[in-house]
């Protein structure tokens, strides 16, 4: 341990001051009396930090138990690290398409309604050389018609202090990252039905088709790779038949492809987009979306420090707690999404 490390006096109300402040709870830890408890040159953060001073070992074979959270003030500490475990949850997986493969804008609100923020850049307007005493081209930017409403995603949890006080942390918190796994799929449709269907403001995808219903070969994904102009496509999503047909394709049976998806299982990068795994009921077995990240989805969150219900934590009433998070998820440019057709009449 480093003993530069200093214990901090935790009190019940720093989640509650660090949601005021806008803080998360491990920011709000840097700032008590002016960091006086964090050490700057520790790779650890100031959460860890005290988590460490308190020999809180939550991996590994000296793992403590969950009833070393109840000792002291180590209650105060319980729910951020729920949290952390929640949330490793929402980012696992490695082929299959997460919320972060489609989010390039996080914005925090005090509401559950949100107004979207639209503008659309033409051919018309783009950006030009203008004579002296020209006009420039103007670029509309409006409200959106249609406001999205937040919604809330959330498990609760069935089980009492007295029977989990004993089991070691690794094994709650395999359980927390697998609530946490579950929680992300649920966003990750409705993040992928606002790319593809849009938000009500006239902003669905545009559908692109194959040269052949029926029928997707090589000369299709160019063709729909190319007409992202002036967008640049970086991500292709598409389910397990569409895949198949994408990877048992000639052209990307190189030795080079195949030699990263059979010794590391990543999947290959047609035309350099990241392939993404998708078997939802969104997209049928015979279509393909393919998007630009940076003008993807912006995901909206109510303002909020915690995913748990932090006195309820520390209170020892973990039965019936409710792991939750209210988002809503808008879209940022229609045309930087596509999607393929490959049977169509």
């Amino acid at each position: 341990m480093n003993m530069q490390m200093k214990r901090m006096k935790l009190e019940k109300g720093f989640y509650h001051e660090a949601e005021a402040k806008g803080l998360t709870f491990t920011e709000y830890l840097g700032t008590v009396e002016g960091g006086a408890y964090v050490e700057p040159d520790s790779a650890l953060d100031a959460f860890q930090q005290q988590m460490a001073v308190r020999n809180l070992v939550t991996s590994g074979p000296r793992a403590i138990q969950l009833e070393a959270f109840y000792e002291e003030d180590n209650p105060l500490l319980f729910p951020e690290w729920i949290n952390r475990q929640i949330r490793e949850g929402m980012s696992l997986g490695k082929n299959a398409l997460r919320l972060s493969d489609l989010v390039s804008v996080e914005t925090e609100i005090d509401s559950g309604v949100y107004e979207v923020l639209l503008s659309e850049i033409g051919s018309e307007v783009t950006p030009k050389r203008v004579g002296q005493g020209g006009e420039f081209p103007v670029v509309e930017i409006k409200m959106g018609e249609q406001t999205i409403k937040l919604a809330k995603y959330g498990i609760a949890l069935s089980a009492s202090y007295e029977a989990i006080r004993r089991v070691k942390a690794p094994i709650f918190a395999a359980t927390l990252r697998k609530i946490g796994f579950y929680m992300g799929r649920q966003m990750v449709d409705d993040g992928l039905t606002a790319l593809v269907n849009g938000t009500g403001n006239e902003d669905a995808a545009p559908v692109d088709q194959t040269a052949t219903s029926g029928t997707l070969n090589y000369s299709d994904l160019v063709a729909f790779d190319l007409n992202f102009e002036p967008f640049e496509c970086d991500y292709w999503v598409a389910p397990k038949e569409v895949i198949q047909t994408i990877l048992n394709m000639v052209e990307f049976k190189d030795p080079q492809a195949g030699f990263a998806y059979q010794q590391t299982g990543d999947l290959v990068t047609p035309l350099g987009n990241t392939l993404r795994r998708y078997d939802g009921t969104l997209l049928s077995s015979d279509r393909l979306a393919g998007y630009m990240r940076q003008f993807a989805i912006e995901k909206v969150t109510e303002r909020s420090a915690s995913l748990v219900e932090v006195d309820r934590i520390i209170n020892k009433q973990i039965e019936g707690t409710v792991v939750s998070q209210v988002v809503g998820f808008a879209k940022i440019d229609k045309d930087a999404t596509r999607i393929l057709d490959i049977t169509y009449s």
